[in-house]
């Protein structure tokens, strides 16, 4: 599995540094899980992109993830700066993956039941993090639909595929919170790690 991600990472290198020069600079508050969570979803993950060979998913090295925010980067203001107090106040609690589900044209997603803590750590991050930085369109608060990626960039026969891989043996899949991150994705990159306690 370790091999297979080394792999396609390298492989993905240069196509994810001209992604990276053709889009604004971002950055992402990434929700992330207890180690046994993270590993059932890389064993899924590796699982779809070896079953429709697409490994796209797999080129950027980001970990399995919820990302509560992305935003756009219009001035020369720290993100770090901005958001650590905001991220530093937020606590963890449990989130329950009940479905499997699919944003149009071609990206797998695993949706997590949309609870009162999800909503309100959506709400703090966004209520400092809209004074400065511009949402993502697909993360605008109140929209915004929480979810972790499987597969992405399919075709629509690979959307078939691992919608079917994934869901043969799906079931509920209970995961506590355990840090947020801002990052950057391309290439992946941590700026700051939060570790989420009461």
């Amino acid at each position: 599995m370790a091999a297979l991600k080394e792999k396609v990472f390298f492989e993905n290198n240069q196509i994810e540094s001209s992604r990276m020069k053709n889009q604004n600079i971002q950055f992402d508050v990434i929700l992330r899980f207890e180690q046994q969570i993270e590993e059932f979803f890389d064993i899924l993950i590796d699982k779809l992109a070896r079953v429709s060979g697409n490994s796209i998913r797999l080129c950027n090295g980001q970990p399995p993830h919820v990302s509560m925010g992305i935003f756009d980067i219009v001035d020369k203001s720290d993100p770090v700066q901005v958001m650590e107090d905001v991220l530093r106040s937020l606590h963890p609690f449990t989130m329950t993956f009940d479905a499997l589900g699919a944003f149009l044209p071609g990206t797998l997603v695993a949706l997590p039941v949309m609870t009162d803590e999800i909503i309100g750590m959506n709400r703090a991050i966004h209520a400092v993090a809209d004074q400065l930085f511009v949402p993502s369109r697909q993360y605008v608060y109140g929209t915004w639909v929480p979810h972790l990626t499987l597969a992405a960039e399919l075709t629509h026969a690979e959307l078939i595929q691992v919608f079917d891989a994934a869901g043969m043996d799906w079931k509920p899949v209970s995961a506590r919170t355990v840090s947020i991150s801002l990052v950057h994705h391309f290439p992946y990159t941590e700026e700051l790690v939060v570790p989420l306690v009461f």
